[in-house]
């Protein structure tokens, strides 16, 4: 089963604001959530955890609250 959800800026602006930028980058305005765990291990409860779990998958960016998290290198 899949659930479709609408994010209205008047009511999350962060994650609002997360997908219209992620659309601008991609051309896709669209984030898929599932389950934050790797296979076999409990679901991530706090910002420790996801970054454990962040740095042990594949994924690029992790975004907690304000910051977003990226595993390539910064270059100014």
């Amino acid at each position: 089963m899949c659930l479709q959800l609408v994010v209205e800026k008047g009511e999350n602006k962060k994650c609002w604001r997360l997908l219209i930028e992620f659309g601008k980058l991609t051309g896709v305005p669209v984030l898929l959530n599932t389950s934050f765990n790797i296979k076999g291990e409990s679901i991530v409860c706090t910002p420790r955890d996801a970054i454990r779990c962040f740095y042990d998958t594949g994924m690029d960016y992790l975004a907690i609250g304000d910051f977003l998290i990226s595993k390539a290198p910064y270059h100014s």
